[in-house]
């Protein structure tokens, strides 16, 4: 009896996984479809898609076409991580941003129609504030992460704000030193491996602050980045051919926007304890 137990348990258990991952798999290839298709409402005015909402040909088609698949992404990512994980779920709202940036065109084409960077600063915090949105929808449906533990009276509010500003700055030294081109794979991965940097030290300095803001922060400094790299160099396209821009310049906000929101789901996950990403659902029903 005891052995048909056990074997209960570990055919409940692997059925729990395969269909969460089933779950997943087809949350994740619908919020693809949904950023691709909406990318089409961001064209710029060579007739090209991409790469800013602000400064397209229609700033209302595109400013709606981001906002509903953040919107759609995060209900569908709050759905999921209610029976898997958080940050699987925040895994799912930055693949909507991920498709969404790779059917757009880069940095270089900004440069090319003489785009103003001041502007691209407003987006970066406009798209961060939206950001901020979804995540907070998304841990509304699926719940905390478990492994934070709860704050104390010792734990000021403000002070893990303050930390969690100065964690979110880290993602600009990493752009700058990993992103030596404006390549897709290069301000996808930069932004990503900053995402990563910032879990790992959110865990090192914020143990009782669910990270919320983190997934926002880093875009609105992004913006910033923007501002320094104007100060930085030239924008022009005979600068950006002789290669004088600043790396600081060649993420876009979706840019940033989609490989922060990956990167950092994916440090947390890293770094999460096993109840996390596992469901006690399945526990309970094979519990003797």
């Amino acid at each position: 009896m005891h052995l048909y137990q056990i074997l209960s348990t570990e055919y409940y258990v692997s059925m729990d996984s395969w269909i969460r991952s089933l779950i997943v798999l087809l949350a994740t290839g619908l919020v693809g479809f949904l950023g691709v298709w909406q990318a089409s409402a961001l064209v710029s005015t060579r007739g090209v898609l991409g790469p800013t909402l602000f400064q397209s040909i229609s700033p209302i088609s595109s400013l709606f076409a981001i906002a509903l698949t953040i919107g759609v992404a995060s209900v569908i990512a709050g759905f999921v991580a209610k029976y898997t994980s958080t940050t699987t779920g925040m895994f799912i709202l930055g693949f909507s941003l991920f498709a969404m940036a790779m059917k757009l065109e880069g940095m270089q084409e900004l440069v090319m129609n003489n785009g103003n960077f001041n502007v691209l600063a407003l987006e970066a915090v406009f798209i961060s504030v939206l950001v901020l949105l979804g995540t907070l929808i998304v841990f509304a449906i699926g719940g905390p992460l478990k492994c934070i533990s709860k704050p104390t009276p010792e734990d000021h509010l403000a002070k893990q704000v303050g930390i969690a500003f100065v964690i979110s700055l880290a993602i600009l030294p990493v752009i700058w030193f990993i992103a030596t081109t404006p390549a897709k794979g290069q301000v996808l991965g930069a932004s990503a491996v900053g995402g990563v940097i910032i879990a790992l030290l959110s865990r090192q300095f914020l143990h009782s602050m669910q990270p919320i803001i983190l997934f926002a922060l880093p875009i609105f400094w992004g913006g910033i980045g923007y501002l320094i790299g104007l100060l930085l160099g030239d924008t022009s396209p005979v600068s950006f051919a002789q290669q004088k821009v600043s790396s600081l310049l060649f993420p876009m906000p979706i840019e940033y926007a989609a490989g922060i929101i990956i990167g950092l789901a994916l440090g947390l996950g890293w770094t999460s304890s096993d109840e996390e990403n596992t469901q006690t659902v399945t526990e309970k029903k094979v519990a003797p």
